[in-house]
């Protein structure tokens, strides 16, 4: 039943009475976290996620998870340093950028950044609860990519207690830097190198996307 409510919140904020082409980037973002999901379906070390209908998990095998919505790729990264740290966002609003902001509800904090690219693609960078979204996409595509963004990363739920034992005892490949949050893409990165957006790899040697870690 839980899982059948969800799925309607889920139907009702990316398509609701509202299009959602027509909604501001701020007001995505706004319904986004107040409408944040308590239930997570998704499992790393560290903390979960809820990983809503219509977008589906293609590869966890690397630092970040990749996701899809069959238009693009979602590359999510989650900081689990940053978070045990409680570390301040040292972003800082980007003029030259398409679009930029920054965002604080209670205790946690945010930012969203959008650049034009070439051949009229954008790429969204988001960050919330210590976590990130990158995704490349067409301007069309832009609100509804943004809602999705923003369901994930704030059902994000983190376990404390394993989070200090990775920290402690330095296990597996957990390193203290495993990625920032709050560095925005530079024109090195290897996310701008994906032509549209989507990674040139055999789709049959991806892992199944209902795996659990």
């Amino acid at each position: 039943m839980k899982k059948i409510l969800l799925l309607i919140i889920t139907i009702i904020f990316l398509t609701g009475c509202t299009e959602i082409n027509s909604l501001k980037y701020d007001d995505i973002v706004v319904n986004g976290v107040t409408k944040s999901f308590k239930y997570t379906n998704i499992y790393r070390k560290g903390y979960s996620y809820y990983l809503p209908k219509g977008i589906k998990l293609l590869d966890n095998t690397g630092v970040n998870d990749v996701l899809t919505d069959n238009q693009s790729y979602y590359y999510l990264y989650v900081d689990r340093i940053s978070y045990y740290k409680k570390a301040p966002n040292e972003y800082q609003k980007n003029n030259s950028a398409f679009y930029s902001n920054t965002y604080k509800f209670g205790n946690k904090i945010g930012y969203l950044q959008i650049n034009a690219l070439q051949n009229d693609k954008y790429l969204i960078e988001i960050m919330y609860n210590y976590a990130k979204i990158e995704v490349i996409v067409d301007k069309y595509n832009m609100n509804s990519a943004l809602a999705y963004s923003t369901i994930v990363l704030s059902s994000i739920e983190y376990n404390n207690t394993v989070i200090k034992n990775l920290i402690e005892k330095k296990k597996t490949k957990f390193k203290e830097q495993e990625y920032n949050i709050f560095s925005t893409i530079n024109a090195d990165s290897n996310i701008l190198k994906y032509k549209g957006g989507y990674i040139e790899q055999d789709d049959n040697n991806l892992p199944d996307p209902d795996l659990i870690d």
